[in-house]
């Protein structure tokens, strides 16, 4: 078994906990905007303290405005997630949006990083396809569905999703700067969050020792999962290494299973069987 392989499970472990405490976030109806203002504050922090253990490395003025942007993209994705959410039931959006953009990342890795699909690997990316495809749900709420204006946030989210891991995983080809890249990210999401959440400070403050703890091990999480990520770039193809990632939703539903007691419908099992099957391929 491949070390990139192992590190895209893991990989997919991290992030897939991550959603599952967000799901705790929604639950408790923190302000978004403040709770990212905390969070991306404290993944400054440790992006900061990895600068000075593993050291700076420079980087050029071109690449410094690309992990600008990427970093604001961070934070940026999350806002276009909860509004198409607004306009479509949650099924449709988050199957979809891995779906195309698992899609469009394959035929870049193939086209721009020269990577090289086997033909077992090709099996294991449309099981997983169908894997994703029975997760879809019927939406119970139909109040302030929109398809139209969905969609076309839907398609926004998922080109956000396909330039956020290109762009990464062309700076993992050069895994010395993975510090200094993660600092900036970090240091530009977190000030694109305060731009757009400073205003809800105030009124939220009295809210700050709960989220802290919660942001706190988010951070950590999600720090160990864009380390990782670079690992996992370095040497794994693009779109086979994001497909893995794109099985994070199942996550939650396992941990929803066990922590909440929440019951897997037939069809969800047969899907988490689907996406073993598809990990066999890969591996």
């Amino acid at each position: 078994m491949e070390n990139w392989f192992i590190n895209a499970l893991l990989v997919t472990l991290s992030i897939g906990i991550v959603a599952f405490v967000n799901k705790i976030f929604a639950k408790r109806k923190y302000d978004q905007n403040f709770s990212a203002i905390i969070l991306y504050g404290i993944m400054s922090l440790l992006s900061i303290s990895y600068v000075l253990i593993t050291g700076v490395v420079g980087i050029s003025i071109v690449q410094l405005l690309q992990i600008i942007l990427f970093g604001a993209f961070v934070y940026l994705y999350s806002i276009i997630m909860m509004t198409a959410l607004r306009y479509l039931p949650t099924s449709v959006y988050f199957v979809n949006v891995r779906l195309i953009s698992s899609f469009i990342l394959l035929f870049i890795g193939i086209v721009f990083f020269g990577d090289n699909i086997s033909l077992s690997r090709w099996i294991g990316f449309f099981v997983g396809v169908v894997a994703m495809s029975l997760l879809f749900e019927k939406g119970k709420e139909t109040k302030n569905i929109n398809y139209k204006k969905g969609i076309k946030i839907l398609f926004l989210g998922a080109g956000v999703l396909v330039f956020s891991h290109s762009l990464y995983k062309s700076f993992a080809t050069i895994p010395e700067i993975s510090a200094t890249f993660l600092m900036v990210t970090f240091i530009s999401a977190f000030f694109t969050a305060l731009i757009f959440g400073y205003k809800k400070i105030e009124s939220n403050k009295k809210y700050f020792k709960e989220i802290f703890g919660i942001s706190l091990g988010l951070a950590v999480l999600y720090f160990y999962y864009f380390v990782m990520l670079f690992r996992v770039y370095e040497s794994g193809s693009l779109g086979i290494s994001y497909k893995i990632q794109s099985y994070s939703p199942f996550i939650p539903i396992v941990l929803a299973a066990i922590v909440y007691k929440e019951k897997i419908s037939f069809k969800k099992k047969i899907a988490l069987v689907l996406v073993a099957v598809s990990l066999w391929f890969f591996k």
